[in-house]
């Protein structure tokens, strides 16, 4: 055997060996996320990097309704992180990101000054969606959807501007008992789940 045929089989054995470990890891990987996933339907708590995995399997989702968008909406604060990662990591990439844009939420006030748990947009710190977007395919996305009320507010407040048809919705978490439900979702629970990084754990 000469020296050209021991490098080509020594290069073959490397790059299957190589394939194999990948193949092998991303099965290992698959279990995991499921195993995670069966573990959050009864988690009352999420911690951070739970929610990067949580969104993981959620672009997963979207990928597999064949939905990538041209612009991602956020809702602030929850949908930021989620926002992010979608737009950088798991539907975008670092060096070509989905576009951002977010989408404040306060109750709302009364004439008298009296707040109320109806959940309206902040006009006044929300930019309202260029006419360019209204050929774009847009995802309006936030952490949990507890009544559907936030996530409805912010829905509206695209749909004044933009076609619906164009709009898909997503969240980490669904209440199952909430009225108003996500295009996506990754879990479906009953619980009421905290994240770890919104509470102050001094």
């Amino acid at each position: 055997m000469s020296a050209c045929d021991s490098l080509i089989i020594t290069l073959v054995g490397v790059c299957v060996g190589a394939l194999l470990a990948w193949i092998i890891g991303k099965l290992q990987q698959i279990r995991l996320l499921q195993k995670l996933q069966d573990m959050w339907m009864d988690r009352e708590r999420v911690s951070l990097n739970e929610e990067l995995l949580m969104t993981q399997l959620l672009a997963e989702k979207i990928r597999k309704a064949k939905f990538i968008p041209d612009v991602i909406f956020a809702v602030s604060p929850g949908g930021m992180h989620i926002a992010e990662w979608l737009s950088r990591r798991f539907l975008g990439s670092f060096s070509n990101p989905i576009p951002v844009q977010t989408i404040c939420i306060v109750a709302e006030r009364k004439s008298e000054g009296v707040v109320s748990h109806k959940a309206v947009v902040d006009r006044k710190n929300t930019a309202a969606p260029s006419d360019s977007f209204k050929d774009l395919k847009v995802l309006l996305v936030n952490d949990i959807s507890r009544s559907g009320h936030t996530l409805e507010a912010a829905y509206n407040f695209l749909k004044d501007h933009l076609p619906a048809e164009n709009i898909r919705s997503a969240v980490l978490i669904c209440n199952e008992f909430a009225p108003v439900k996500p295009t996506f979702y990754r879990t479906l629970t009953s619980k009421t789940v905290r994240f770890d990084w919104k509470h102050d754990k001094s």
